[in-house]
This record gives C-alpha cells, structure tokens and sequence, in this order.
C-alpha cells in the first residue's frame, strides 16, 4: 500500500532526482553533494534529502556533521543551510551520532515520508535524494509515494563486472518504477598519473548497455582527503576546479534533459 503524503511543502520543488547505486561504497554520496554543488554553482536552488537511514554520509561529506536542523512553533522541520545547499538528514536528528537507528521497514518508511513532507523546502529547483543502496524500503517509499515529483534517477558505479552486475538491478527498479533514467556516473573510472600523464584503468573497464554516461570521475588521493575531511565543497571550488567542471557539465545536461521533457 502506497502511503499519501503532504504535497503542501514540495509545490515549490520543480524537480526530485534520485540518485541510485544498487551497491555500497560506489561513491553515491559524494556524487549525489557534488551534483548538488554544481547545481548550486550554476544558479538553482538546490536541496539534499538524505534517504540513507542507516548510513548517512551527506552531512559528513559537506562539514555539516555537528550541525542539527530546526523546528517551527507549528512542527516542521527547517533543514541545516550550507553554502546555500539545504540538507535533510536523520542524521541531523541525533543527539549522539554514533548511536545507529534501529527502525524495521515500516517505521523507516513513516519516517521518510514524515521527513519529506514536514521539512520546510522553500523554493529549489532541485532536490537531490541520496539513496541508500540496494532497491528496498526506503526506494520505493520515495518511487511510489513521491511520484508525481521525481523527475529522474541518475545511477552510479564503478568499473568492474559484478558492480554492473548489480546496477543493472537498479537500472531495472528504475525502469519498472516508472522513473526516467538520466543516465550514469562512473566513479573511480581511471587514475591519472600526474608525472606523465597516463591513464591507468585500476578496476578495468565498465559496459553499461543503453545507458548515458554523464561524467567519468578519476581517482584522486587529494579527494579522499578531502571527503573524509568534510570539505568537498572547498576542494571543487578552489582546488579542483577541472573536477567541478566534470560535474558542472553532467548538472547542465541533467538541467536541459529535464527541461526540455
């Protein structure tokens, strides 16, 4: 049974995108905020819902980890701002973060929708959900109860049989949910050497049959660093400005794709 949820603070999001893995540890997180800083760069207003119950990264990646959202006298929820991105997490609920939250299927599925629906969006051109991985609960309270406002799912994965393998199950949710598929991002894609210039492949080669690739992302050491130091926004704005460019251009396909349907 399909859960209704209040519309009221989503009639001034024009478009949901869903950004999906199939499979942990792809780098979902970390392309879902830098699709959202891109975004953001480009003019749009831009919001993050982090649908990942169990493990939360959004407010990690983007230094906002010791930050909690706000409430309204009348019970909603104000996300956290920052750099002008707003960010909804479970994780912003919680006095201690290391304290799991151990919730079965229905009960995450109320808690998303009461997410969703009481958070005070304001006006964003996109809304960017981090998903968890795998295609369980929690994807298919956002495909079937926030249908009418997702507009996309964008899938990531990196080089490697037994990732595509798995993404293709997403790719197939995606397709039976009725969502349009945007395209892919591949992460880890390739490393460069920055002595002589070379492309080493590390995890081989990727095949994903019909699908748009919308940005090949390289290996970087100075980009772990920067994601486990929380500063992903810093570093694509003032460090890695060729890296920003990368996601610039996906975001302004993503952009046109959705605008011209």
């Amino acid at each position: 049974m399909v859960m209704r949820i209040d519309i009221e603070n989503l009639r001034s999001v024009k478009n949901v995108v869903a950004v999906m893995s199939g499979k942990g540890g792809v780098g979902k997180s970390f392309v879902s905020a830098a699709l959202a800083i891109a975004l953001k760069e480009l003019g749009y207003g831009v919001a993050i819902l982090d649908a990942d119950v169990h493990g939360p990264s959004i407010p990690w990646i983007l230094g906002a980890e010791s930050g909690f959202m706000g409430a309204t006298v009348e019970g909603y929820i104000t996300p956290l701002e920052v750099n002008g991105i707003a960010i909804a997490s479970f994780e912003l609920l919680l006095d201690r973060r290391e304290s799991p939250i151990v919730w079965r299927g229905p009960l995450k599925t109320r808690a998303i929708i009461e997410l969703v629906s009481k958070t005070k969006w304001g006006f964003r051109d996109f809304i960017i959900v981090d998903m968890p991985p795998g295609t369980g609960d929690e994807h298919l309270t956002i495909a079937q109860s926030l249908k009418p406002f997702v507009k996309g799912a964008i899938l990531v994965l990196t080089p490697g049989d037994l990732v595509a393998h798995v993404v293709k199950k997403a790719e197939e949710f995606v397709r039976i949910s009725g969502i349009r598929l945007l395209g892919a991002v591949v992460n880890m894609a390739y490393f460069k050497c920055p002595v002589c210039g070379t492309i080493h492949k590390i995890f081989g080669e990727y095949r994903v049959e019909g699908v748009n690739i919308l940005a090949e992302i390289p290996i970087k050491p100075e980009l772990s660093q920067a994601l486990n130091e929380g500063r992903l926004i810093d570093y694509l704005k003032n460090d890695d400005k060729e890296l920003l460019k990368i996601f610039t251009e996906a975001a302004k396909t993503i952009a046109s794709m959705l605008q011209s349907a």
